[in-house]
């Protein structure tokens, strides 16, 4: 556990030095690292790369680009070709557009993790509360996820969705009329934060307020850390100044680690005393049990270290979740004849599977493996589960999978998915991008090429996916908000399973999804994470509660 140091009496002194010391250390730093990052903006440029021309009378592209990102990428690249430098948020970037997308992504020495650093300073936001690991993308955090939290997934589910409904049936529940959400994000937020917290911690755990507060608490840190709208140049190097003094996430691991303590100790005792008798413990299914299990796999220091993993899983998927969750019910309005047909998918999947699920227990009955119906209550195969929205049912809803990477596809940010150089690469092409230099992809032109998307790609076709082979969870130079390659956000199942759960529950419950104020319908299709739009959303139920 963490503590604090007192001064001795009388050395205020030497307390204001050791205050004042690293924050004149940091501030310094600040503006070294600022005029250094002014200056590197004009040097290391390879000149057969061409620089965007402004608009009369502008000194960025900032303008220009937000009237119409899609126009103004697209004729960059037609006038400049697949490479170009732009100016946009104060920072000049070299932008790489298809043919050469795969390139970046297939290169260790272009770095998503040191530009994403760069431009928010978060390593120094998430090292300190991790003991054993430094950085939020540290191969553990990626082992991790790709170890324990994907292969369970199935089993994850009916927790998932158990929390999910209880928190739609307390903050949305049903009206005979229309209900208002003024700020849908805090709903979807708490639903998702109360899925995780029973995933990574148990439902010991998690039903603690304080816990579950500070999911949410600290995923809001993060959204100040990663602004999307933000202009500063000097936000990086305040945020590592600040977070390298006082650190909100520390905060959160003594709260995780307070509420761990106790439930770790029972489990221990638990399992000695199970040991004793000869017999089996059943082991809790939650990630903290499973990092536990595995500490010295992953070179886990104790619970402080384990619980700082945990934290870091939070902040990487419950903000972007939550968010990606919030902006579907968004669409939901925006197109609500969509709603009916992602119900009646659901209801077809579901009647299916329970089809397929009594099918199965008459060949058990007929077999002889189970005696009677009764056999089959508290078990996988237990009548009462047959319409619950196991991982199977999710996975086989493929129109409500195409809506959910319709909307990826259609929202992502034009210039996106930053990479920083570490050394010389040369491209392909014969282009250098020195050391240091800033890569952002065109997401226009792989997300709105034809070749790649198919007919209309500038327009939304919620079902343009069925069909095509593409996941929400596929990855390629087509589809490019989780990366690609073994550089690949390791994450990505959890997430589009928790965000596709949340659809599914929606039109399961409600009839129609309207938006308060229309007039933000363009906004709302068009915000970018962490943006928020300034209506709120009207939910109809399906079936009006009897009172």
């Amino acid at each position: 556990m963490l503590g604090l140091v007192s001064a001795p009496s009388g050395s205020d002194a030497v307390l204001v030095f050791k205050v004042a010391f690293p924050i004149g250390i940091g501030l310094a730093s600040a503006v070294f690292l600022t005029i250094k990052a002014a200056t590197r903006d004009t040097l290391n440029i390879d000149k057969a790369i061409p620089t965007v021309s402004y608009r009369l009378g502008e000194t960025s592209h900032d303008a220009e680009y937000d009237e119409d990102p899609d126009l103004f990428m697209a004729r960059c690249q037609e006038q400049y070709g697949p490479v170009f430098n732009m100016h946009r948020r104060n920072r000049w970037s070299t932008v790489v557009s298809d043919p050469l997308v795969r390139e970046v992504f297939m290169t260790d020495d272009l770095s998503f993790g040191d530009a994403v650093d760069e431009l928010t300073g978060i390593h120094a936001f998430t090292s300190s509360v991790i003991k054993s690991k430094k950085g939020f993308d540290h191969p553990t955090i990626h082992e991790i996820i790709r170890d324990i939290v994907t292969p369970n997934l199935a089993l994850f589910t009916p927790r998932i969705v158990e929390r999910m409904q209880a928190i739609t049936d307390r903050d949305l529940g049903h009206s005979q009329g229309r209900n208002l959400i003024e700020d849908p994000l805090v709903i979807f937020q708490e639903m998702i934060a109360s899925a995780m917290a029973t995933v990574f911690m148990g439902h010991e755990i998690a039903k603690e307020r304080k816990v579950l507060d500070t999911f949410i608490d600290c995923t809001g840190d993060l959204a100040g850390l990663i602004d999307p709208r933000s202009r500063s140049t000097w936000r990086p190097y305040f945020n590592r100044a600040k977070y390298g003094i006082a650190n909100p996430l520390q905060k959160h691991i003594r709260i995780l680690v307070e509420a761990a303590t106790p439930v770790v100790q029972e489990r221990r005792r638990q399992e000695a005393e199970a040991l004793e008798k000869g017999v089996d413990y059943t082991r809790p299914l939650d990630i903290m049990q499973k990092v536990l299990d595995n500490f010295d796999k992953y070179g886990i220091v104790d619970l402080e270290d384990v619980c700082g993993h945990l934290l870091v899983l939070v902040l990487v998927s419950v903000h972007t979740t939550s968010d990606s969750s919030t902006y579907l019910n968004y669409y939901l309005a925006a197109f609500p004849e969509c709603i009916d047909v992602l119900y009646q998918e659901q209801l077809e999947v579901l009647v299916q599977i329970g089809k397929e699920r009594e099918e199965q227990r008459q060949s058990k009955l007929t077999s002889g493996e189970a005696g009677s119906v009764k056999d089959f209550v508290g078990t996988e195969l237990d009548p009462r589960n047959d319409r619950d929205f196991s991982s199977l049912a999710v996975r086989r809803m493929v129109k409500m999978d195409s809506f959910v990477r319709e909307i990826m596809r259609f929202r992502t940010d034009r210039a996106n998915t930053p990479h920083t150089a570490r050394k010389d690469v040369v491209l392909s092409n014969g282009m250098t991008i020195y050391k240091g230099r800033m890569i952002m992809i065109n997401m226009q032109s792989t997300h709105q090429n034809p070749d790649m998307q198919g007919e209309d790609p500038a327009e939304f076709r919620p079902w343009r996916f069925v069909g095509k082979g593409k996941a929400a969870t596929k990855v390629g130079t087509d589809f490019l908000p989780f990366g690609m390659g073994k550089h690949a956000c390791p994450g990505r199942f959890l997430a589009m399973q928790e965000v596709k759960t949340v659809g599914a529950l929606m039109v399961s419950r409600y009839s129609k999804i309207e938006m308060q104020d229309p007039s933000q319908k363009t906004k709302a299709l068009r915000s970018l994470i962490g943006e928020k739009v300034p209506t709120g959303l009207y939910f109809t139920s399906r079936e009006p509660r009897n009172d």
